[in-house]
């Protein structure tokens, strides 16, 4: 299973990695699935609701609502009624496809289990959403689709048939029925708000608009299909007329063409075997070597700063009222269900540095399966081991491309469970130990495993956010390279680190070790 998970994951990076080489990475629509999703899904609401001012909820005015806005002379309505189908569509199509890439890159266990279950409820209520908006324009197509739909409810046991009578039948579909239909096509999407508000609470700081740019670029196309490829009614709905040419909107109607080429019941077990698949992904658990303690808070180096919570990319830090009677007012208390064990909040403890004195060090915040304490001791006497000079430090992110093939005479692989993980002190603390330089490797920028890792770093390194790299440490001896799986761009920044210090003739002396 492990195996396959990699492969997904590395195809996910292929495709990442050509979407990067088209777009400006950091608005990489690849990366903001969800975010995209959510923009289309509030423009479809927003044009949804000046278009209710002019939908008539009856049998007669249904239909000739919809070609009210199609043959506006002055193309608004056109624009109107194109942006809500199109921005539909799009918000299926990007909901899909982000639940896809949250699979194939394994966001589906752990302490994302909560967000992958309501995130496949969420895509229910988008595709039922849809459906009854179809159903609303009362054109040819919505009367072949809600006929399909009694057929393919009729074979439900617990009174569906009752269900399908009363409702879905021509006798049935009456102004009251439009009523209904529009009371259910106003509600779903204000369940989909709510559910996206549930969707997010497992995690902070969640990006829930895209890039101002994206969201922009997404707008104007959609605004350009409205008006060039405009979405028409067919012919009026006649229960007493069968048409032999149908245009389906794939995107919701798929189910019908299923359920003729095979039978409902076997479409039903299909989407039930479906749901229950995606439904039961979370129990599949990491091999036990992948497995890592929650992060653990040592209240004797604890003053209550309150990065670790600031930091933390799913809330599992909180502050609470201190308990061992020191002169600090709060402790870090660690919600084990909902640690990652990313070790972000290590690298924003201010007692995780290096420079403390005596072999005993014990930070305020620390990973008991990769102590900081273990990180400084291994980074002093593997950097002493090298033979050869300039001596490079490469810290790497355990998600993104395996170093271990880059460790030689003359560099050091010292493999973190996140970049971020890594406090910034320990930059400093490698060149005065010697080192020449000192590079940071991690998942492609925007695409952070855990979410923020990158940014922090980023933050920290320019000193906008503690803990910062102090200003005395020389820029030129650091990189950093958001590379993902591409070993190459690793293999470039450290010949440019070498390079830059076969040329510097005053590198800094080595620190003596704590005796």
């Amino acid at each position: 299973m492990e195996t396959f998970l990699h492969t997904l994951r590395r195809a996910d990076e292929g495709v990442t990695g050509s979407f990067d080489r088209a777009f400006a990475p950091a608005h990489n629509p690849w990366r903001h699935l969800g975010a995209l999703a959510f923009l289309c899904l509030v423009t479809a609401m927003a044009t949804g609701i000046v278009a209710y001012a002019w939908y008539d909820t009856s049998v007669q005015g249904a239909y000739a609502s919809g070609l009210r806005l199609q043959n506006d002379p002055l193309l608004l309505g056109r624009l109107l009624r194109g942006l809500h189908r199109y921005a539909a569509d799009a918000c299926m199509l990007l909901s899909v496809l982000h639940l896809l890439r949250e699979a194939a890159r394994g966001h589906f266990r752990g302490v994302r289990w909560y967000s992958w279950l309501t995130g496949i409820a969420l895509v229910g209520l988008v595709w039922l959403s849809g459906v009854t908006g179809l159903w609303l324009l009362w054109d040819a197509r919505a009367l072949f689709s809600l006929s399909a739909t009694a057929e393919w409810l009729q074979v439900l046991p617990l009174g569906a048939d009752l269900l399908v009578r009363n409702v879905l039948t021509p006798a049935a579909l009456n102004d009251r029925f439009f009523s209904l239909l529009m009371f259910v096509h106003i509600g779903l999407p204000l369940l989909l708000l709510a559910g996206t508000w549930i969707h997010v609470q497992r995690i902070a700081l969640a990006r829930m608009w895209p890039p101002k740019a994206l969201a922009l670029e997404t707008l104007a196309i959609l605004a350009a299909l409205a008006l060039l490829w405009p979405a028409v009614s067919m012919g009026q709905a006649d229960t007493n007329r069968v048409i032999s040419v149908l245009s389906l909107d794939w995107f919701y109607l798929f189910v019908h063409p299923l359920v003729q080429a095979l039978s409902a019941q076997t479409v039903w077990w299909m989407a039930a075997g479906l749901v229950a698949a995606l439904a039961l992904m979370p129990l599949l658990r990491p091999a036990a070597a992948a497995r890592r303690a929650v992060a653990r808070v040592d209240l004797a180096h604890c003053n209550g700063c309150a990065r670790c919570v600031a930091d933390c990319p799913f809330g599992a830090v909180s502050m609470l009222a201190r308990t061992d009677l020191t002169r600090h007012a709060l402790q870090a208390s660690v919600q084990s269900d909902l640690c990652a064990a990313c070790g972000i909040c290590v690298g924003s403890c201010p007692s995780a540095t290096p420079f403390r004195s005596g072999e005993a060090m014990v930070s305020g915040i620390d990973m008991p399966d990769m102590p900081i304490a273990r990180i400084r001791r291994d980074l002093q006497d593997k950097l002493a081991a090298l033979p050869q000079s300039p001596k490079m430090v490469l810290f790497s992110c355990r998600h993104a491309a395996d170093c271990s093939g880059r460790a030689n005479p003359t560099t050091l692989v010292m493999t973190l469970e996140c970049a971020a993980m890594l406090p910034p002190s320990f930059i400093e603390y490698a060149l005065r130990l010697g080192a020449a330089g000192v590079l940071i490797a991690g998942c492609r920028a925007g695409d952070c495993e855990y979410r923020l890792g990158d940014r922090w770093v980023h933050e920290r390194l320019l000193g906008l956010r503690e803990p910062h790299l102090r200003a005395s440490v020389s820029r030129a001896q650091v990189a950093v390279q958001w590379c993902g799986d591409q070993i190459t761009d690793i293999d470039t920044a450290l010949a440019d680190l070498r390079a830059l210090a076969c040329q510097d003739t005053a590198l800094k002396t080595p620190i003596s070790l704590p005796a």
